[in-house]
């Protein structure tokens, strides 16, 4: 079994460098990035596609599935940190490092919160991947999902 480990399109927000809200839409050329991917894995043998359910997640999750034809499940655990108050400002205007190991951002996640959160994702994923006796499948998320699932 391999795991396909994608990160979304582009965004407007991530052209823009600025913090984002769970609804962000792909980009223009998001959408055609993913359509790309959509084309790059039509002979792979993916069986499965988890999906983040933001919209730059699934959109990017519903291109892939266009192609190989392969169920998509949404699973939330996937969401990108939840960086509370500080969405929608740009990063050149916080004061604050929100990256930093001890930073727990306004109404958002902090790094442990987050972790754990990452931590169930990957505990579910790998139940479902025991359960369903699958091949090979695709997981879209976000970059700090993916770094995260990658070091742990």
């Amino acid at each position: 079994m391999r795991i396909f480990l994608i990160r979304h399109g582009e965004t407007i927000f991530n052209a823009n460098r600025t913090v984002q809200f769970g609804d962000t839409p792909l980009s223009e050329r998001g959408i055609e990035q993913a359509r790309q991917l959509g084309e790059r894995m039509r002979d792979e043998p993916v069986t499965s596609i988890l999906s983040s359910d933001y919209a730059r997640a699934s959109r990017t999750a519903e291109a892939v599935q266009e192609t190989t034809g392969a169920p998509l499940l949404v699973q939330e655990t996937l969401r990108e940190r939840h960086f509370g108050d500080h969405r929608g400002t740009p990063f050149a205007e916080l004061k604050v490092d929100m990256f930093a190991a001890d930073y727990h951002p306004p109404n958002g996640e902090s790094w442990q919160q987050f972790y754990a959160r990452t931590d169930r994702a990957w505990h579910e994923v790998r139940e479902y991947a025991a359960n369903k006796a699958i091949g090979d499948f695709a997981m879209v998320c976000h970059a700090l999902v993916c770094r995260a699932l990658v070091d742990r």
